[in-house]
């Protein structure tokens, strides 16, 4: 009897490899997303590929279910904390309406002005 290549395992087994998939996300996904190198260890979308294939993979019970989709709220919650943050960036380095210069004004004479 031949296997469809669309079929999902089912039963303890496949409860068991969701399990495990599942632990090791939780505890790599977050250590892989606390930046202490500068940035995530891998991107955001290498894990929501990783939680994908989990989910086409497997029956899921509700509580795996749960469990993707509180890892998907991480994903979303570091990737609108890293939006926040790199629009703080942009608005600290945009100069302010104050020291624009103005027509006809060398940035020479702007600078002289501010020292005096």
């Amino acid at each position: 009897m031949m296997d469809h290549p669309d079929t999902k395992p089912q039963g303890a087994f496949s409860a068991l490899l969701a399990d495990q998939d599942l632990a090791h996300l939780e505890l790599v996904l977050r250590r892989s997303l606390e930046c202490d190198f500068g940035g995530p260890i891998l991107l955001p979308s290498y894990w929501r590929e990783r939680l994908a294939v989990i989910t086409r993979a497997s029956h899921l019970s509700r509580t795996q279910i749960q469990t993707v989709h509180r890892l998907y709220l991480q994903l979303d919650a570091f990737e609108t904390a890293c939006r926040k943050r790199d629009d703080e960036r942009v608005q600290a380095n945009e100069p302010h309406a104050s020291d624009a210069i103005p027509p006809g004004v060398t940035v020479r004479a702007k600078k002289r002005a501010r020292s005096a």
